[in-house]
């Protein structure tokens, strides 16, 4: 790696991040988590969990995967209908400095439970989340970026789940992440490497890869495979969707251009093919 690797000088400043990010900061959704239970928590055969960082093309992939086929989605007045602000039984990001920050913090990557802890916590969630249930549906599709550091722990509280790791460049995800976090670049990318790894250390038979520059080269091909993965069934006709993702490009170029030539060496992005 050279030694002007943003990498690099990023793993410097982690263990002051990590102590930083100990004590919660004031949340700019303050009014979060939004906590509606319901007394009947909706069943489903199986459930589906998108887990990719902040800007990395989660939010357009559930989107297209609620339009082409038979899944209930959440719908709630919180940021991009995540589940993590739905529910009182784990931490949601933004407890430990939100996008770009929270897989620093030991605390977003929960223990695997015992069975009984995971019954009781599978059940709390599913009263949490039912009354933003989109419709009636056998599986449940859920997406929040803090799902990429607890892979394990949702494989013990539903058992059955799938789950899609969607990666994005680092160099586009820390460039498009930086006006949320307030912090450097070389943080944002040091981020990017530690939840990838969490991600990659979890990853069993039951997780398939998605890189946003391959779906954004072929949607439906990409759309195909997911939904035979999955054993998602096909809507009878795809439905509108959010007409944000209309058209799907890529829109990495842009801030690609904040890293210049600088290279990052080898990182978690490496096993997810990124040469960068």
């Amino acid at each position: 790696m050279a030694d002007d690797s943003p990498v690099l000088t990023a793993r410097k400043h982690i263990a002051q991040l990590v102590k930083r990010l100990r004590k919660p900061p004031q949340s700019r959704h303050a009014n979060l988590p939004l906590i509606r239970v319901s007394d009947h928590p909706m069943q489903f055969e199986r459930h589906v969990f998108i887990c990719g960082l902040h800007r990395s093309g989660t939010t357009l992939l559930e989107n297209h995967l609620r339009s082409h086929f038979a899944v209930a989605a959440l719908e709630a007045p919180v940021p991009e209908n995540e589940g993590q602000h739905l529910q009182d039984v784990y931490p949601a990001g933004n407890r430990y400095g939100g996008a770009g920050k929270f897989a620093f913090a030991p605390e977003m990557r929960l223990p695997v439970p015992t069975p009984q802890e995971a019954d009781r916590a599978r059940q709390r969630l599913l009263a949490c989340w039912t009354p933003w249930v989109s419709e009636p549906a056998d599986v449940l599709l859920e997406k929040s970026p803090p799902n990429l550091t607890k892979i394990a722990w949702l494989r013990a509280v539903f058992p059955g789940a799938r789950f899609v790791i969607m990666t994005r460049d680092p160099r586009a995800v820390s460039a498009a992440t930086l006006k949320w976090a307030k912090t450097s670049l070389d943080d944002l990318v040091a981020h990017w490497n530690v939840a990838h790894r969490i991600a990659i250390e979890d990853e069993s038979s039951d997780c398939i890869r998605l890189r946003y520059e391959d779906y954004c080269e072929d949607a439906d091909q990409h759309l195909v495979r997911l939904g035979q993965f999955l054993e998602l069934r096909p809507r009878d006709a795809a439905t509108g969707g959010d007409p944000r993702f209309a058209e799907v490009a890529n829109q990495n170029g842009r801030y690609l251009e904040q890293f210049g030539s600088r290279s990052l060496g080898t990182g978690s992005w490496t096993e997810f093919g990124y040469d960068i």
